[in-house]
């Protein structure tokens, strides 16, 4: 026998999507709106430069800032320390009096470009952006009294620091 198949009228299924609508309208502004939209800045650094092979009598300035846990130091890598600038507070160091330093040094050197950081371990990231911040550039007022920034040591240069002489200097003291 045969079997015969009715030919029955097959109704298409049809999706519901109406959920995932409604989801979609609450997820979308949801992400948008917590989305973190961040600023990335580049800063150039190079490592510091190796032994030279010119005369000690012919080398030239070179600036480096050592940045201690108790204190910064500014001097010439041949000349020795020009500034010893204690912390205002603990962890607080005196980027204000470093920045003065620079800009002085800048005033006697102008073509000096070049700029060394050298760190001791554990010195906050934050430290070692603010001596950045304050190598780079220094804000002058003109003529009319609009403030410019100025360049100061746009090379920049990291290495570690030296571990801590036992000769103890002045604070204030110069060495030429």
């Amino acid at each position: 026998m045969r079997y015969r198949r009715s030919h029955h009228r097959k109704e298409e299924a049809e999706l519901n999507i109406t959920a995932f609508m409604n989801l979609m309208v609450i997820l979308v502004p949801f992400l948008l709106i917590t989305a973190v939209f961040s600023q990335m800045s580049v800063l150039d650094i190079q490592m510091p430069a190796g032994a030279s092979s010119e005369s000690p009598e012919e080398e030239p300035f070179q600036l480096e800032v050592i940045i201690r846990q108790t204190q910064m130091e500014v001097g010439d890598k041949k000349g020795g320390l020009i500034k010893r600038l204690p912390n205002v507070e603990e962890d607080n160091y005196d980027i204000e009096g470093l920045h003065q330093v620079l800009q002085q040094i800048k005033a006697e050197k102008p073509d000096l470009i070049d700029i060394t950081l050298l760190l001791e371990q554990d010195i906050a990231y934050d430290t070692l952006i603010q001596v950045m911040d304050a190598s780079r550039t220094a804000k002058q007022v003109d003529e009319s009294g609009n403030e410019e920034k100025a360049e100061l040591f746009p090379n920049i240069s990291l290495g570690s620091a030296p571990p801590a002489s036992g000769v103890k200097l002045p604070a204030s003291g110069v060495k030429q």
